[in-house]
């Protein structure tokens, strides 16, 4: 083995490593993916390795990338909003990073399937460890905020531990089925981690993640077949646990659902005025967005720049009948079209709703395909890498700030695994 395969299978044990630094916050996955990156990016050019470049998705991702940077340039904080879009392109060419890996290293696939599963397992134990102790393995103490107490990461005190789950759990699914699927003990490891995870993800509180958890599921049962009944018990058998927990502990009660009720200021008669189309923060930081993106319909005020905008008069007031009301100034509108339509415009929003829409398009010919011509056009790994990403790109749920480093690295992950199963057909040598 010469000095470059070495290279090469390196970057690939610091592939594997990447779900697991995510626990620990942005700065060690991003470090990883850098990495990555600058060893890709040297292979590629030193060896002249374009079909990594010739495609689709690399084009698409270019042109968008590209735009954020002109966008930047042209804003009125150029600094700061370079700051979110100079090196975006680093998470575009993780993907193709991902692709030229798993196309080297034919273990690859397996080894990274095993630490994956073994990062969620640790995740999970940590996760029901914060539920009984309200504190982590580490004797980090579960930050509590104005919605109740939410479950962190393994070694971070962000409460967004049902978030990585969920994100990232149709990709664990799919490798198992790709690599143990005729294992009776890793479907049953499979079955098991789908009640843990189901469970975990409503107790962590994040409305988000139980949102996105159902669409999983909704997915899976109606995309892959094979593993209908499987799901179907699994989700039962999670639904029993989640009420018996939920009626026997008032706080999950009281956060899950009287909160929620509460937040979304439903009316108690139909008389009553109800101004709040989500919550009343929520609604407040969106029309403070609303604002920022009708006054710059077509290019949006620039990436990253919704924090200092937010803080003009121009933006923050919202009148009804007359009366003048603040709204809400905050990092990001919490939501992904909303904050690209005001920081990016109809422009920079159009590539993300495509993005949505194609991935929606090829779902419908997938069910058109299967049950009306009687041919399969994704096989079932290939299905939950797609609905890993539809899970990213739901429009109708909060989410984090679209720049936000963490959150890309998750973003990205899958696609690098779909690039390699939908273009390696054949082995891409040296």
């Amino acid at each position: 083995m010469n000095f470059q395969d070495k290279l090469t299978y390196f970057s690939g044990y610091l592939l594997c490593l990447v779900p697991f630094t995510l626990l620990t916050g942005p700065f060690l996955p991003d470090l990883l993916i850098s990495l990555i990156c600058l060893y890709f990016l040297f292979i590629s050019f030193r060896y002249k390795q374009w079909q990594y470049y010739k495609n689709y998705f690399f084009y698409f991702f270019f042109i968008f990338s590209s735009y954020l940077i002109i966008r930047s340039i042209f804003s009125e904080f150029i600094f700061i909003s370079l700051e979110a879009s100079l090196f975006y392109f680093r998470f575009g060419i993780f993907s193709l990073a991902i692709w030229f890996l798993l196309n080297h290293n034919k273990n690859l696939i397996k080894m990274f399937t095993v630490i994956l599963f073994i990062t969620f397992f640790v995740a999970v134990i940590d996760g029901y460890f914060q539920f009984i102790f309200d504190q982590n393995i580490f004797g980090l103490t579960v930050i509590g905020d104005l919605e109740g107490t939410r479950m962190t990461l393994l070694l971070n005190d962000k409460s967004i531990l049902g978030g990585y789950l969920v994100r990232l759990f149709p990709l664990l699914f799919g490798l198992i089925l790709l690599n143990y699927q005729k294992s009776n003990i890793a479907m049953l490891a499979a079955f098991i981690s789908l009640i843990l995870v189901d469970v975990l993800v409503f107790l962590s509180g994040e409305r988000t993640a139980i949102g996105l958890m159902l669409i999983f599921t909704i997915l899976v049962i109606i995309l892959i077949e094979k593993f209908r009944i499987l799901r179907l018990i699994a989700l039962s058998i999670s639904i029993i646990i989640i009420i018996i927990i939920t009626a026997n502990n008032n706080e999950i009660m009281d956060r899950n659902i009287n909160q929620t009720i509460a937040q979304l200021n439903i009316p108690q008669n139909t008389n009553t005025n109800n101004p709040y189309i989500f919550s009343k923060t929520h609604d407040s930081i969106f029309k403070t967005a609303y604002n920022m993106y009708s006054q710059n319909k077509l290019f949006g005020i620039g990436p990253k720049l919704f924090r200092e905008f937010c803080k003009n008069n121009n933006y923050n007031k919202f009148h009804v009948d007359s009366e003048e009301y603040e709204l809400a100034c905050n990092t990001h509108p919490h939501n992904t079209y909303i904050q690209l339509l005001a920081e990016t415009g109809i422009v920079g929003a159009f590539f993300i709703f495509l993005s949505f829409s194609l991935i929606s398009i090829n779902f419908m010919r997938f069910i058109y395909k299967k049950y009306f011509v009687k041919k399969i056009i994704f096989d079932d790994y290939q299905i939950c890498l797609l609905i890993c990403i539809f899970l990213n790109l739901w429009p109708l749920l909060p989410s984090q700030n679209f720049f936000n480093n963490w959150i890309n690295i998750i973003y990205f992950l899958p696609i690098g695994f779909l690039l390699h199963s939908m273009f390696s057909k054949k082995e891409i040598k040296k």
